[in-house]
């Protein structure tokens, strides 16, 4: 009798044991995130405007930036990617013919493999495509004891001071400047804080956009003046969670694709200086 029921419980222990581990290589699932941005001290001006048109378009690109994304993902890679608005692409401010599209680390398809180190992501520079293929950005975390609850998860606070770069441009076709006069980047760096919320109930080390390395999902993420917040989460979903590599655009990494931005910038300085007025662009930061 004893030696049956040491037999059973072998066999159920044995049972429970293939099971949690078909659960745990199995796991998958998908997030819903919503973006939102503070606007203190974000100023539009534009020559020639009206205060009444550069009010009208700072709403407009609060509202762009107030955009819904879906992290994608199983216990070793993800996707994100920004759902697209009703009109099929994703949203522009405009306003007395002037038509603005942001565009940062956040749009584009982003996919993360931790198990491979591997971070791609499709982006564009003037609408010529880029596949930048690279190793995931590692940061040194400070996980912190505070806690809140968001949805049905309990998350804790997580901190990373991050040192950016930023390239101000400045452009003028001032007539009185030799032809000779080639503009100069500016570079300043800024140190931002992102702040993390991240729950290990759901145990994936992911996030959205670039950011990943805490022992759970992020569920809400504020990177300066922008905040993520998870909306909804579907564990484990009937159907299978797709995970696919994107692949258009061509390859470069990080760095190349930056200094691909820096020449079309310049080049886009080199036509405008053939014109009137004075533009700045800034690069990179917030």
């Amino acid at each position: 009798m004893k030696k049956t029921i040491k037999t059973l419980y072998l066999f159920f222990a044995i049972l429970f044991f293939l099971s949690t581990s078909a659960f745990a290589q199995n796991f998958q699932g998908y997030a819903t995130y919503q973006s939102s941005r503070k606007m203190d001290g974000f100023g539009v001006k534009l020559e020639g405007a009206s205060p009444d048109m550069e009010a009208k378009l700072k709403e407009q690109l609060k509202k762009q930036f107030q955009k819904e994304y879906e992290l994608k993902f199983n216990l070793t890679e993800s996707v994100w990617k920004e759902v697209e608005s009703l009109d099929g692409g994703p949203t522009s401010a405009s306003s007395g013919g002037v038509v603005v599209r942001i565009a940062g680390n956040m749009s584009g398809v982003t996919y993360k493999n931790t198990a491979e180190n591997l971070y791609l992501r499709e982006s564009e520079v003037f609408n010529k495509p880029f596949l930048v293929n690279d190793e995931l950005e590692s940061r040194e975390w400070q996980i912190t004891n505070e806690t809140k609850q968001i949805g049905n998860y309990t998350a804790y606070k997580a901190i990373y001071n991050d040192i950016r770069e930023s390239r101000v441009i400045s452009f003028s076709s001032n007539s009185n400047k030799p032809k000779d006069d080639k503009s100069e980047a500016e570079i300043k760096t800024d140190t931002v804080q992102v702040v993390a919320w991240y729950t290990p109930q759901i145990p994936v080390s992911q996030g959205p956009g670039d950011y990943w390395g805490l022992p759970g999902l992020i569920l809400e993420l504020t990177d300066g003046p922008t905040t993520y917040l998870c909306t909804k989460v579907v564990l484990n979903p009937e159907e299978t969670v797709v995970i696919k590599k994107p692949s258009k655009g061509k390859k470069v990494t990080r760095a190349e694709l930056q200094a691909e931005m820096d020449a079309k910038m310049e080049e886009m300085g080199t036509k405008f200086s053939n014109g009137k007025g004075e533009m700045k662009f800034k690069i990179g930061g917030n």
